[in-house]
C-alpha cells in the first residue's frame, strides 16, 4: 500500500485540528450581532443610515466620499432629456400625451442629474418651439431629508422655479406616498410619464444565494469587535451597550454605532437559507439553477421596480442607470460593495430581465452589444412607442458613449507627450460634445492655467463650470483659485480657497492653496495655521511632503526676518548708547538710571 494511502487518517486528523484551532481563534472575538442575512445585517443597515444622516455630505465631505460622478457630469442628463424628449413627441403625434407631465427621480444624490436634466430639456423644448418644459413638473425625491434639504439649500435649481417640487419617498414603497399626496388628487392613477433611476437599485436590500447544494444557502453577516481592538479606548459604552444598540431600531441607537462603525469586524459565511422568507426568493432560486454556483437575488430592486411600474402611463417609461453585471454566469465569493460607510451590491441584470420578461406584459430594453462602462443602462416600459425605444437605442449604445469619449482621451494622451497644442485641439472638440461637463471643464482650467501657461482663460474656464456646479464639488473653487494665484489676484484667490472649504469642510487642497497665498502675501501666521490644519486632515499623506517643504520655508523666512529684527534692534540700542555724551552717561548713572 502506497506510504500516502497510510497517512491518510492522520493527514485527515491533523486538518481538523487545524480547523478547529482557526476557528476558535475567530470565536474569541468579542460579538456585536452573530449571523443574520446581509440585508438584515448591521454592516448594511449603517450604511442605509449613513445616506439619511449624512446628505449630500456622504458625497462631499468624507475622506473617501461616494462616487457620484458618472451620473452626475451632465452627459447622462443630456440623454436622459434627448429620450424624455422623444417620448413627449412621439405620443403627441399619436394625440396620446397628458397635459400635465409629471417625472420622477428617486435617490436624488447632489442633485446635478435634476439640474442639467432640466436645463437641457428646456433648451430642446425652445429649439423646437415645444411647450413640453412648462407642462413639466420634476418631482426630486429621497427617503432621506437631510439630503432633501441639501438640494434645497444649496440653490441648484433656481433656475426652475415652479418646475420641480421635492417629497420624501421609501424606494421599497414608492407606492405608499405618492397616491396620497395632493398634487395628485383627481389625477390618474399612473401620473409619471417617466422615473430615473441612478445608482439607487444597487443600494436597495438583496440575498446573495449559494445554490450549488441540493438545499440553498444565504450569504449571512457576523459583526464582532475587529482584532487588537479594544473598546473601553475608543468609547464609554460596554460590549452589552453596543449589542443593545444593535437590536434597536432607533435612529438615536443607529447614531450612536454609527460614531465607532471603525471598531467593528464582519464576517462572512453561507448558512441554510429560509427561500420562502426571501422575498421572490423561488424565483431567485429557480433562475439560479444552471447559472452559477452563487447568484445576486436583487428582491429589493424587484419590488421597487414592480410597484413603479404601477405609477408609470402606459407609454411612460423607467430608465434606470445602475452599477452591476450584465452577464449571469458571475461567480464571485460575494458581490456588495462599501462606499466609505455605504454598503451597496452590484445588481443581476439577467435575473431582473428574466422576472420582468416572464409576463410578458412588460418590456426590458437593452442597448445593443451591452456597455462595459462601469455603469449600466436600462429601459422598462408597459408599451413604449416604436420613437423611444429607437431614441433609446441610439443614445446609449456603446460607440455613442466612445464617441463622446474619444477627444477626452486623445487631449489627456497628448497633455502626457507634451503636445499641449493638439491637446487644446481636442478639448475643444470634446467642449462641443459635453458642453455641461462641469468636470471636463474644470480640467481644462487646470490645463489652461499649468500647461498652456494662460492663467487668465483657466479662471474663466473655472467661472464656466461653477456656474454649472456652484456647490458639489471644492476642486472647481480650487482650479479658480490656482488660476488667479497665477494670475496674481491673491485676494480673489484666497477667496476662492475659502468657498472651495465651505463645500467640503475636509478639503486639504484648498487648505494648501491657503498656505501659498497667505505666505505670498506675507501673512506668515496664516500661512502656518493652513498648513497645520492641511496636515492635520490629511490623512492619506498626499500632499505631505509638499506642506512640510512650504513650512520649513516660512520658517526658515520667519527666522531670518527675527534674526534682522534683532540685530537692528541690537544696533539701535548700541548706536543710542553711543551717541549720549559723557557727562550725560555719569549723570544717568548717579542717578541709578544706567548701571
Amino acid at each position: 500500500m502506497p506510504t500516502s494511502l497510510k497517512c491518510g487518517p492522520v493527514v485527515k486528523a491533523q486538518g481538523g485540528l487545524a480547523s478547529r484551532v482557526l476557528a476558535k481563534s475567530q470565536s474569541d472575538r468579542e460579538l456585536v450581532q452573530d449571523y443574520c442575512p446581509l440585508a438584515e445585517s448591521l454592516e448594511w443597515q449603517l450604511g442605509q443610515f449613513y445616506f439619511r444622516a449624512r446628505g449630500n455630505k456622504a458625497f462631499l465631505s468624507d475622506a473617501i466620499p461616494v462616487p457620484f460622478l458618472i451620473n452626475n457630469d451632465g452627459t447622462l442628463s443630456q440623454n436622459a432629456a434627448e429620450l424624455f424628449f422623444a417620448n413627449c413627441l412621439s405620443d403627441e403625434k399619436e394625440g396620446g400625451l397628458e397635459d400635465d407631465l409629471f417625472v420622477l427621480e428617486i435617490g436624488i444624490g447632489v442633485g446635478l442629474f435634476a439640474r442639467f436634466f432640466l436645463d437641457h430639456f428646456r433648451e430642446l423644448c425652445r429649439r423646437s418651439d415645444k411647450d413640453y418644459y412648462d407642462r413639466l413638473c420634476y418631482i426630486a425625491a429621497d427617503r432621506s431629508e437631510r439630503m432633501l434639504m441639501d438640494f434645497l439649500r444649496h440653490g441648484l435649481m433656481a433656475e426652475h422655479l415652479g418646475r420641480y417640487r421635492v417629497r420624501t419617498i421609501d424606494a421599497m414603497e414608492p407606492d405608499k406616498a405618492l397616491p396620497k399626496d395632493l398634487m395628485f388628487a383627481g389625477r390618474s392613477e399612473r401620473p409619471f410619464r417617466a422615473v430615473f433611476l441612478n445608482y439607487l437599485l444597487d443600494c436597495l436590500p438583496a440575498a446573495i444565494l449559494d445554490i450549488s447544494e441540493t438545499e440553498p444557502k444565504e450569504l449571512c453577516v457576523r459583526t464582532c469587535v475587529a482584532r487588537n481592538m479594544t473598546l473601553k479606548a475608543h468609547t464609554d459604552m460596554s460590549l452589552k451597550a453596543i449589542q443593545d444598540r444593535a437590536k434597536s431600531k432607533d435612529e438615536k441607537a443607529r447614531e450612536e454605532l454609527m460614531e465607532i462603525y471603525g471598531l467593528f469586524a464582519s464576517e462572512y459565511d453561507y448558512r441554510p437559507a429560509n427561500v420562502d422568507k426571501i422575498p421572490y426568493g423561488r424565483f431567485g432560486v429557480d433562475f439560479g439553477r444552471g447559472q452559477g454556483k452563487r447568484i445576486m437575488h436583487n428582491f429589493g430592486a424587484i419590488q421597487c421596480l414592480e410597484r413603479l411600474l404601477g405609477m408609470i402611463s402606459p407609454r411612460g417609461f423607467i430608465l434606470m442607470n445602475e452599477y452591476g453585471h450584465a452577464r449571469a454566469d458571475v461567480d464571485d465569493e460575494h458581490e456588495h460593495q462599501r462606499f466609505s460607510f455605504a454598503t451597496a451590491v452590484g445588481l443581476n441584470f439577467s435575473l431582473l430581465k428574466a422576472y420582468f420578461s416572464k409576463s410578458r406584459v412588460y418590456q426590458w430594453i437593452e442597448p445593443p452589444q451591452g456597455e462595459g462602462r462601469g455603469i449600466e443602462t436600462r429601459l422598462l416600459s408597459h408599451q413604449p412607442s416604436h420613437d423611444t425605444v429607437v431614441r433609446f437605442h441610439e443614445l446609449f449604445q456603446p460607440a455613442a458613449f466612445a464617441r463622446v469619449d474619444e477627444p477626452v482621451k486623445k487631449a489627456r494622451a497628448c497633455v502626457e507627450a507634451g503636445r499641449f497644442e493638439m491637446a487644446a485641439n481636442f478639448y475643444r472638440e470634446a467642449l462641443q460634445l459635453q458642453p455641461r461637463n462641469w468636470f471636463l471643464l474644470g480640467e481644462i482650467s487646470n490645463f489652461m492655467t499649468f500647461q498652456m501657461q494662460d492663467p487668465k482663460g483657466g479662471a474663466d474656464m473655472a467661472k464656466i463650470a461653477l456656474k454649472l456646479n456652484p456647490v458639489c464639488s471644492s476642486e472647481l473653487w480650487n482650479a479658480l483659485g490656482d488660476a488667479l494665484v497665477a494670475y496674481g489676484r491673491t485676494a480673489e484667490a484666497r477667496s476662492a480657497y475659502e468657498k472651495a472649504m465651505t463645500v467640503n469642510s475636509t478639503d486639504v487642497r484648498s487648505r494648501v492653496g491657503l498656505a501659498w497665498v497667505h505666505a505670498k502675501d506675507k501673512r506668515f501666521d496664516d500661512a502656518l495655521h493652513s498648513i497645520a490644519d492641511a496636515l492635520a486632515i490629511d490623512k492619506m499623506g498626499k500632499f505631505r511632503d509638499m506642506l512640510l517643504q512650504k513650512q520649513n520655508e516660512v520658517l526658515a523666512y520667519l527666522a531670518q526676518k527675527h534674526q534682522r529684527e534683532y540685530l537692528l534692534h541690537v544696533n539701535f540700542v548700541s548706536h543710542d548708547s553711543r551717541s549720549i555724551r559723557p557727562e550725560e552717561r555719569k549723570k544717568k548713572t548717579e542717578d541709578g538710571v544706567e548701571n
